[in-house]
């Protein structure tokens, strides 16, 4: 997940869902040399904690979070979790800010809700000839994902997180546990060239790996790839990345 400019308390409410979502907001001043370590370590939070909004404040342009959250100094962190402080830190702490933003994602990840509309059992007949049953699987749904175990049972770390990016993402997808079928298995290596799982796929055609997807994120092509259409997403995660898209929107 990428870092939010954010410049007021307004556009903070608007990031998170009024305090729904958990969020790490990475207070800092452009005269504090130590600022430009904390927001290459929030930069990189921000990818790896899927789970979890980051927002990113220049605290002179924005006084009134730094008021709301009594902050006098920079670089600063403030963790929020249902729309509370659960944490701060003041300074140049690494381990102390990682560990927070890391228990946060968790807890964050313990809550999820599973929202695949598909999950499709390995039980297609054997008596069909393998390269049919693979293009009919990988065409089941719009977007499929072959991964290790289900949505909120994963059984790989790869498979968990680019479950909870697609989700994050808001993009509808079915999948298919690979470790239940070892033909299928086998099948998509040699049909994909693509030795190693998760895989995904859109409309029967291969997209890439749990890396090609975070690319794709970051890129802001993630949608346009899978042919999904910006209004398919859920209009409230949408509503938030509309209205922070710019400081001032």
């Amino acid at each position: 997940m990428t870092m939010a400019k954010v410049g007021s308390v307004a556009e903070l409410d608007a990031l998170t869902r009024n305090g729904e979502l958990p969020t790490v907001v990475h207070l800092w001043a452009s005269w504090a040399p130590m600022c430009t370590q904390t927001e290459q370590l929030a930069t990189r939070l921000a990818k790896e904690c899927t789970r979890v909004k980051f927002a990113s404040v220049e605290a002179e342009e924005a006084e009134d979070i730094a008021e709301k959250y009594e902050i006098s100094s920079v670089p600063a962190f403030v963790f929020l979790q249902g729309g509370k402080v659960v944490g701060k830190v003041i300074g140049v702490n690494a381990p102390d800010i990682t560990a927070k933003a890391m228990a946060l994602n968790s807890q964050a990840e313990a809550a999820a809700p599973v929202a695949v509309p598909v999950t499709l059992a390995a039980t297609a007949s054997k008596d069909v000839p393998l390269n049919t049953r693979l293009e009919q699987l990988v065409s089941k749904e719009p977007v499929m994902l072959f991964m290790k175990g289900a949505p909120g049972a994963e059984r790989c770390g790869f498979s968990r997180t680019i479950v909870a990016l697609l989700q994050d993402q808001g993009v509808k997808f079915g999948t298919f546990d690979i470790l239940g079928d070892e033909e299928v298995r086998q099948g998509l290596k040699e049909l994909s060239k693509w030795p190693t799982f998760p895989q995904l796929y859109a409309k029967g055609k291969l997209v890439g790996g749990l890396d090609v997807v975070k690319e794709l994120i970051e890129g802001d092509e993630l949608k346009g790839e899978l042919g999904v259409a910006e209004g398919e997403g859920d209009l409230n995660t949408r509503l938030a990345q509309l209205v922070s898209k710019e400081p001032v929107m």
